[in-house]
């Protein structure tokens, strides 16, 4: 561990985190909320609702490319800076995005929102990171993960409020002022970050820095094929009202924060495959609650959210320790890259198994075994990654050579 660390307390790690957090938060509320906003938005831009699908996966392109990108370049990059930079940028093609009703333009705008949007969680978990003792490191990594749930809980929920009182337009400016609100943020509590002159050492993009950069879109793989579908799957399926939808995610969101922080708390104290097999049981729990046939949607979205948030805060805290301080910052915005990509095609599988009008309890049952299936391998997976880091002791240059 480099010097600096040991020049920061717990307090002000904490407080680091917690700016981590908030512009986590807004990050992903500003890609998120466009799923749900464009039904307001759909008729100013003269077209139907269903290409909201164009909308995000514009943004998805965009994030994607620039993951790959800045993984070769961004250690060239003052990282604070570029954190200010990506902020102001998303703001400002926010705020852009509200005026004009032009469908071309809008596409254009959500492509270069997922160019700046895309390497911004990457680099600044690496930031946090690098600044953390190993033995701090996951239970700060639950404090930036737990923005996540918060967007269930306050984020989408004010977002659809101001949709529906006010109009699309104020939900954008609101997402827009957060953004700018991040940039003194940024200044005033993260710190200076060092560039060196010499040319940084890239990770090789090979099958080990793939595994480990992929590790946590593959345990996020399975809930994302059951989150196109959770409205529909907790209302016919479920028997939930759609009265109580807010409250369900509410609970959820509720749920997926408190397992974020048991989950980090917990992480210096038990074994990554403990942990990883344990939020995979319940995860299982969750999905065996429709196939059975129980009629109990609060119970399986405090289960289901609960249960995904805790698998990522696991695979996070073992695959953030295969690069080193240098490379940490493309190492994760290849991985922010991967997520995006990986989340793509989980979203095309659920529309394809579940195709139709109306969605078949045979569907739902494929969809859900599909989604079992593949959360099974998360503790498998995590074997492997750690099985790899300690062959990586043993060697110079912390390589990996298998």
């Amino acid at each position: 561990m480099s010097s600096v660390t040991t020049t920061f307390n717990h307090k002000a790690l904490i407080r680091i985190a917690v700016v981590m957090a908030f512009i986590q938060f807004t990050n992903a509320l500003e890609y998120m909320m466009f799923n749900p906003v464009f039904a307001f938005m759909a008729a100013d831009f003269a077209v139907p609702v269903s290409f909201s699908g164009y909308v995000s996966g514009m943004y998805t392109s965009g994030a994607v490319l620039s993951g790959i990108i800045a993984f070769y370049w961004i250690g060239r990059f003052n990282k604070k800076r570029f954190l200010i930079a990506n902020m102001a940028l998303l703001g400002l093609l926010t705020l852009l995005t509200t005026f004009t009703s032009s469908f071309s333009l809008l596409l254009t705008l959500r492509f270069c929102a997922g160019l700046a949007g895309g390497t911004t969680m990457g680099v600044s978990i690496s930031i946090l990171i690098n600044l953390a003792p190993t033995n701090l490191r996951g239970k700060l990594l639950a404090t930036v993960i737990a923005s996540f749930p918060m967007i269930s809980i306050a984020g989408m929920p004010t977002i659809l409020f101001l949709c529906a009182h006010y109009g699309w337009h104020v939900a954008l400016w609101l997402t827009s002022t957060l953004c700018l609100l991040a940039m003194p943020l940024i200044v005033s509590i993260i710190p200076q970050d060092t560039v060196s002159f010499d040319t940084p050492h890239a990770l090789p993009l090979d099958v080990n820095t793939l595994l480990f950069a992929s590790s946590n879109a593959l345990v996020q793989f399975s809930p994302m094929l059951v989150i196109p579908v959770l409205v529909p799957l907790m209302t016919q399926q479920l028997g939930g009202s759609q009265y109580l939808l807010p409250w369900l995610f509410f609970a959820g969101g509720i749920a997926g924060y408190l397992s974020t922080k048991m989950t980090g708390a917990l992480t210096p104290h038990f074994s990554a495959v403990s942990l990883a097999t344990g939020s995979t049981f319940v995860f299982l729990l969750a999905l065996l609650i429709p196939v059975m046939g129980y009629s109990n949607p609060t119970l399986f979205i405090i289960l289901f959210l609960g249960a995904s948030y805790s698998r990522l805060v696991s695979s996070s805290a073992v695959s953030i320790q295969f690069p080193d301080d240098r490379q940490r910052a493309g190492f994760s915005s290849l991985q922010s890259s991967i997520m995006y990509l990986i989340t793509t095609v989980a979203f095309f599988l659920s529309s394809f198994l579940l195709s139709g009008h109306s969605i078949a309890q045979q569907n739902m049952n494929t969809l859900l075994g599909v989604c079992a299936i593949s959360a099974s391998g998360f503790p498998i997976i995590v074997i492997i990654l750690q099985k790899k880091l300690a062959k990586r002791t043993l060697q110079p240059n912390h390589l990996i050579n298998d």
